[in-house]
C-alpha cells in the first residue's frame, strides 16, 4: 500500500474507534504516535475526531511537515490555546475529549484541561497502542530492513570482538557501522525514563551486574549518570560476550541478542545457553494466531524452574524482570508483552522481540534473542543471525 494511503486509512480506522468509545476527539501530541497518524514529526498538536474530521496545530517546523504529510488541514498556532477556536472552526464536539495519559506530561493536562474547562479528559492511550500493536506488510517491510541492518551489526561483530579491546570501543564501532547503513542513532522507548542506546556490549561480571533498568542484562555502563550498555572494561577469554542491539529503519525497530566468546565456554555457560535455545524453541513452536501471551511467559517460567534456574532466569537476583519478551515497532515497548499478569492475545501482523536469557550475579550471563512477526499457524523470525554461541 501506498504510504500516504495507509496513513490516511490510520486516521480513518482511529476515527472509528473514537466513535465506538464515545470520544468526540483525540490530541495526541506524543512523537511517534503522531508520526504513526501523520508521517511527519512537527512541534504539535494532531487532533482526529470520531467523524474522520482532522487538523494538525503545529508550532515549528510547519514547512517540512506540509511536505511529508499526506493530512491537508495544517494550521500554524503558538500553543495550546489555540485549539479551543479551532475545534469550533472545524466543527468538532468538545464534551469528551481523549489523550494519551501515559505519556503527556502533567502540565500539558493541565493545559489542555483549562483549555477545555467543561470537557470530560479520557485516556486513549490503549486504543492507540492496541492499533499500533497490529503493524501492516508496509511495516513489516520496513522491519524486514531494520533486521537486515541488525544481522549485518552481528556479523560485524563477529568480525571486530578481539581479546584486550574495551567493551565501548566494540560497541562504538558497532554503532559507527550501523549508523552508515542507515540506523537512525536514536531508539524509542513509551515508558516513563525510558532512555535506550543504540546497543548493549558486555561481558563478564558486567552482564549480571545490578542497575536500576528493567532489562535482564545491562552492562556496566561508564558513568553513573547513565548505568548502562558497554564499559571501558577489557574483553577476556572463555568469557561471555553479549552483543544485544536494536536496529532503526524509518523509526521502526528490531531486536537482536547473540552470544560470542574469544576461546570457549565452560560447561555451565553452555548448558544455560542450551536452555535459554529451549525457549525460543518453545516459542517458535507455539506463538501463533490466537495464543495468550500469559501462558507462554507462565510455561517459560516453569521450564526454568524444572531446569534449575529460578533465581537466574531473566536476570540475577533483585535484577530479574517480569517478563520475557515485548512487542516492537515505532517504540521498543509496544504491544504485546509476554509478561507476568499481562494477557495479549496473539494476532496476526502483531511484532514482538522474545529474548531468554540466564544470568550468574558477579559472573556473566548468556541469552539469545530475535524479533518475530505473528502469522496465522506460526512466527516469522525477522532476524536471522546464526543463533550459535559465536567462538572467535
Amino acid at each position: 500500500m501506498d504510504r500516504n494511503i495507509e496513513i490516511l486509512k490510520r486516521v480513518e480506522v482511529f476515527s472509528k474507534t473514537l466513535a465506538q468509545n464515545g470520544i468526540d476527539a483525540a490530541i495526541i501530541m506524543q512523537n511517534s504516535d503522531v508520526y504513526y497518524y501523520s508521517g511527519t514529526m512537527p512541534s504539535g498538536m494532531l487532533v482526529i475526531s470520531n467523524d474522520n474530521t482532522h487538523f494538525f496545530a503545529i508550532r515549528k517546523g510547519f514547512d517540512r511537515a506540509k511536505e511529508e504529510t499526506p493530512l491537508k488541514n495544517l494550521v500554524a498556532v503558538k500553543g495550546i490555546s489555540a485549539l479551543a477556536n479551532l475545534f469550533s472552526d472545524f466543527g468538532i464536539r468538545s464534551n469528551r475529549i481523549g489523550i494519551e495519559m501515559d505519556v503527556l506530561p502533567v502540565d500539558m493536562y493541565f493545559r489542555i484541561k483549562k483549555t477545555f474547562n467543561n470537557a470530560e479528559i479520557v485516556d486513549i492511550s490503549h486504543l492507540i497502542r492496541s492499533q499500533r500493536a497490529i503493524k501492516s506488510e508496509y511495516e513489516i517491510s520496513l522491519m524486514r530492513e531494520s533486521a537486515r541492518i541488525l544481522d549485518c551489526t552481528m556479523e560485524d561483530a563477529k568480525e571486530i570482538i578481539k581479546p584486550e579491546l574495551t567493551e565501548i570501543y566494540i560497541s562504538a564501532t558497532l554503532e559507527y557501522r550501523a549508523r552508515k547503513r542507515g540506523h537512525q542513532g536514536r531508539c524509542r522507548m513509551r515508558g516513563f525514563n525510558g532512555e535506550m542506546l543504540m546497543g548493549h556490549v558486555h561481558s563478564g561480571f558486567r552482564s549480571a551486574y545490578p542497575s536500576g533498568f528493567l532489562k535482564p542484562t545491562t552492562g556496566y555502563g561508564i558513568y553513573p549518570s547513565f548505568p548502562d550498555g558497554a564499559s571501558f572494561y577489557k574483553i577476556e577469554k572463555n568469557t561471555p560476550i553479549i552483543v544485544d542491539f536494536l536496529g532503526n529503519y524509518e523509526g521502526y525497530h528490531t531486536d537482536e541478542t547473540r552470544v560470542f566468546v574469544v576461546g570457549k565456554l565452560d560447561n555451565e555457560y553452555k548448558k544455560a545457553y542450551d536452555f535459554c535455545m529451549e525457549v525460543m524453541n518453545y516459542l517458535e513452536e507455539n506463538a501463533k494466531e490466537g495464543v495468550s501471551t500469559l501462558s507462554i511467559y507462565n510455561h517459560c517460567i516453569k521450564m526454568a524452574k524444572e531446569a534449575g534456574y529460578e533465581e537466574n532466569f531473566m536476570g540475577a537476583r533483585d535484577n530479574q524482570v517480569p517478563f520475557v519478551g515485548h512487542g516492537i515497532g515505532l517504540e521498543v515497548d509496544e504491544y504485546p508483552f509476554i509478561a507476568k499478569g499481562l494477557d495479549f492475545e496473539l494476532k496476526e501482523g502483531m511484532t514482538f522481540a522474545f529474548e531468554p536469557k540466564v544470568a550468574f550475579y558477579g559472573k556473566g550471563a548468556v541469552g539469545v534473542e530475535n524479533t518475530y512477526v505473528v502469522r496465522k499457524n506460526s512466527v516469522e523470525s525477522l532476524t536471522r543471525y546464526p543463533r550459535e554461541i559465536i567462538e572467535l
